[in-house]
């Protein structure tokens, strides 16, 4: 065979393999399979990225005792969700920002996960960042993984008292603002029973403790299995 007729194969299924990958492409699904070894399917995990700051990140603790680990074990525990198995994903990092969730998301949406729950703006607030500087951040990050075809929910938050009132109610009132501008599910306090309370905090009475991110897991799951998508065959 000659090099030239041997080049033109070549380019040939070069084109084929490119043309069946564009075709091959279907929309966004909640549940997909792969093969094993065995020539059987396996379901893979429902994902689940959450998206936040210290709190899930788990400054203080360990990994295995932060609110994402625990909330992973819970739900691959439960048969309420119609899943077969979870995968939490933690997105979080300490000290940031909306605008610092604004500058993750496109990577996290590389591989976009099945679902998002956005834990953003407490930093925001703590460091007195105008409320519609926040809101537009966090308004950008739903949108873009609305346009992967990503569910959101937000997790709301609150500020110490010491804030103002001006502020404090500007802040408190962008998060269920958001959820219904935007048609998605709101958690209306990420730290309910745990913000404020010395027994479920750290020494800096800021961050949980082991028993602080118990009740966040709880919490969260709670709110996350009413608004999972349903199961696909």
């Amino acid at each position: 065979m000659s090099f030239n007729h041997h080049r033109a194969n070549l380019c040939f299924l070069v084109v084929w393999a490119i043309s069946m990958i564009g075709c091959s492409e279907k929309p966004h699904r909640t549940v997909e399979s792969t093969f094993t070894g065995d020539g059987l399917t396996e379901e893979k995990p429902f994902r689940i990225l959450i998206l936040g700051d210290s709190l899930t990140e788990g400054y203080g603790v360990s990994p295995a005792q932060a609110y994402p680990s625990l909330l992973e074990k819970k739900l691959n525990s439960t048969s309420q969700t119609g899943y077969k198995s979870f995968e939490v994903i933690n997105g979080g990092v300490t000290g940031s920002t909306t605008s610092g969730g604004v500058s993750r998301i496109g990577w996290h949406m590389q591989s976009p996960p099945d679902f998002l729950l956005l834990a953003l703006g407490g930093n925001d607030g703590l460091r007195g960042i105008p409320t519609q500087e926040s809101k537009q951040n966090l308004r950008k990050i739903i949108v873009s993984a609305q346009q992967h075809k990503v569910p959101v929910m937000l997790a709301g938050m609150k500020l110490p008292p010491n804030y103002g009132a001006i502020h404090l109610e500007a802040f408190e009132n962008m998060f269920p603002e958001l959820a219904d501008e935007l048609k998605i599910p709101l958690l209306p306090f990420l730290l309910e029973g745990v913000g404020g309370k010395p027994t479920m905090n750290l020494p800096d009475r800021i961050h949980p403790n082991p028993e602080g991110h118990q009740m966040i897991c709880q919490t969260v799951f709670q709110h996350l299995i009413k608004h999972l998508p349903k199961n696909l065959p």
